[in-house]
């Protein structure tokens, strides 16, 4: 396991200049171009091969910029705790690994164009999901609500206080759906529709709200939590978490094989302690998936 800083010791600094940072990052990965990570492996024989992987002898992995699980460091290198489980899962198998970022909305069509062998990019296991990819869960996630400190609409969670509102949220999240949900809420109890801007980076969403373009961003508790860290206190989340939900590794419905390799290969972190210890190093252990949900 690669040793990681926790996302408090490892940035610092204005959410501006992380902001600026992570906007240079993203154009400059803007075709999603594969990074090449450090070699993960153990020195073991492969698990699996090609055509169960694009490449021989490598992870290629689709993944984003979804601060604090994944993001850009001063060096212009994704890390995060989804990237060492990711590091952790090809080492078991044998493989290095390969990263590739792309925009939330195109990870799904990333993966069904070959592009890449898995999804880890904090994408959450809903139905709708499971049509078209098989998953490994590996954290617990939910979802929640941030303001502006001023909060001038008086937005009090995710409740009534929106309908009205400005929000803003990620293109293709759930964030953006549970947006939708609220709004059609609002109007059919007789009020204003939420007005729905969608994003494709949280750092884009995050100076919307900072600027009072927008009221309201809905998204990961993750995301909320390590925003408001940074912003120091110009950013609040507000009301209480909500849709417990699990996140997972996706790979394409009919590669069971590299389902079933993924998913003994994280068994193995959590039997052999790597697992929890790559938690405990990003301080996440409340989203440690083998707990009850």
């Amino acid at each position: 396991m690669a040793s990681s800083p926790s996302p408090a010791r490892a940035i610092t600094g204005s959410l501006t200049a992380l902001i600026a940072a992570s906007a240079l990052a993203l154009a400059g990965c803007a075709q999603a171009a594969p990074d090449t990570a450090k070699d993960e492996t153990s020195g073991a024989s492969a698990a699996v091969a090609p055509p169960t992987i694009i490449k021989e002898g490598t992870l290629t992995v689709c993944t984003g910029d979804s601060a604090p699980n994944i993001y850009y460091d001063e060096n212009n290198e994704l890390q995060g705790v989804e990237i060492d489980i990711a590091n952790a899962l090809a080492k078991q198998l044998g493989l290095t690994t390969t990263l590739g970022e792309y925009a939330f909305a195109g990870l799904i069509p990333a993966l069904q164009a070959k592009q890449c062998d898995v999804i880890m990019g904090s994408l959450y296991i809903k139905p709708e999901r499971e049509e078209i990819a098989n998953f490994v869960p590996y954290l617990y996630s939910g979802t929640a609500v941030s303001v502006n400190k001023a909060n001038p609409k008086k937005i009090t969670g995710f409740d009534d206080s929106l309908c009205g509102t400005k929000v803003v949220a990620i293109n293709g999240a759930t964030g953006a759906s549970s947006a939708q949900e609220k709004s059609d809420e609002c109007v059919a109890a007789g009020e204003q529709a939420i007005n729905i801007t969608l994003v494709d980076e949280a750092t884009s969403a995050l100076q919307q709200v900072l600027a009072q373009q927008a009221d309201a961003f809905i998204d990961t508790t993750e995301i909320v939590s390590y925003y408001e860290q940074q912003s120091d206190g110009e950013l609040i989340a507000v009301g209480e978490p909500f849709g417990k939900i699990r996140i997972g590794a996706a790979t394409l419905k009919d590669n069971t094989e590299l389902n079933d390799a993924l998913d003994e290969a994280f068994q193995a972190l959590v039997d052999d302690g790597t697992y929890h210890e790559i938690l405990a190093e990003w301080g996440v252990e409340s989203n440690d998936i083998t707990q009850p949900e």
